[in-house]
């Protein structure tokens, strides 16, 4: 297998799709991380093709969102690789990545639980930090957040086609647990959860005790929620 390169943090898209190609050359096929991993990368290539064919109101805030997002994750592996302590939200995925008897779809939607329910929302923060916005409904940051569910739904639909297909369906005779699992899911939920979540975040910002619990709470609650995806 390949030796993994540096892990300094992604500045861009290219960034961020090559540390990803990176990853799938080092994991084995079968590890729960490597489904997770070869779906993002697709889904981030898809919504990266997406929004540079459509108008946004707030493009940089979207590229930089992109960004700091796929950064948590990166940073996530690299403490999985480093034998340093992970976030809890994203300790079910590493330490379950073996199991047997999961179906690569329950990998998937692990990891998109810890990504999306926790990552995102602090992802929200920095980017809003970094470009100098407040985030708040009716904003046009808001609005193509939220916009971006639409490709987030044809992303989803071609997932689910190579998740329904080829070798992982072959090997787990899946087809109606795709579409029930990412039922389930509701990106479109979760994604405005997250959103709504990073506005609490961001009152929280000058009151560090609660913010500390608040953080907490939401790791665990994550962390649950990914272990009964994964059982």
């Amino acid at each position: 297998m390949t030796a993994v390169v540096g892990w300094e943090k992604a500045e861009s898209i290219d960034d961020v799709l090559e540390r990803m190609a990176s990853i799938e050359a080092t994991l084995p096929h079968d590890d729960g991380v490597a489904y997770f991993n070869r779906m993002y990368s697709e889904v981030t290539r898809l919504v990266s093709l997406a929004v540079d064919g459509q108008s946004f109101e707030a493009g940089e805030f979207l590229e930089r969102l992109d960004v700091h997002f796929a950064n948590l994750f990166f940073e996530a592996y690299a403490a999985d690789l480093a034998g340093t302590e992970i976030s809890p939200a994203w300790a079910p995925l590493f330490e379950g990545r073996k199991r047997e008897n999961t179906h690569p779809v329950q990998f998937a939607l692990a990891g998109m639980n810890a990504h999306i329910c926790h990552d995102l929302p602090i992802a929200v923060i920095h980017t809003c930090q970094e470009i100098a916005v407040v985030p708040e409904c009716g904003t046009p940051q808001h609005s193509d957040f939220t916009r971006t569910n639409d490709v987030l739904a044809d992303a989803q639909e071609e997932i689910k086609l190579w998740f329904s297909s080829g070798a992982v369906a072959t090997v787990d005779r899946l087809a109606g647990r795709v579409d029930d699992g990412f039922a389930a899911f509701g990106i479109h939920v979760a994604r405005a959860a997250a959103w709504t979540t990073s506005e609490i975040l961001w009152g929280l910002t000058d009151n560090p005790r609660l913010d500390k619990l608040f953080r907490g709470g939401l790791r665990r609650t994550v962390e649950l929620t990914s272990r009964g995806i994964l059982l």
